[in-house]
């Protein structure tokens, strides 16, 4: 009978051991998820302010767009350098409908 008591114990040990393992895995475990849930919130927290700025920035843009002088946009119409962009522009278009032509 004493035999089997030892076996017993030593079973009953061993098996407290393989929990305790677990247990300690477990814990383990939930640490490092508790970690990529910081992590990620932070992460998220941080894209949201970065978005946030952004959307600043447009709505910036918007109103200075908003605001532009259309007597600058004339003055630019009038500019030698839009008259040259225009006959640049319309020099390809001509040579591009030539050559379809001639193909």
């Amino acid at each position: 009978m004493l035999v089997t008591e030892e076996k017993v114990l030593r079973d009953l040990e061993k098996f407290e051991k393989c929990a305790a393992d677990r247990d300690y895995d477990k814990k383990k475990g939930v640490a490092e998820v508790q970690s990529l849930l910081d992590k990620a919130t932070a992460e998220s927290k941080k894209k949201d302010n970065e978005n946030a700025c952004l959307q600043k920035e447009v709505g910036q843009l918007r109103k200075k767009l908003e605001t532009v002088d259309d007597e600058a946009i004339a003055r630019y119409k009038m500019s030698a350098e839009y008259k040259g962009n225009l006959h640049m522009y319309g020099v390809e278009s001509l040579k591009a409908a030539i050559k379809m032509t001639k193909e």
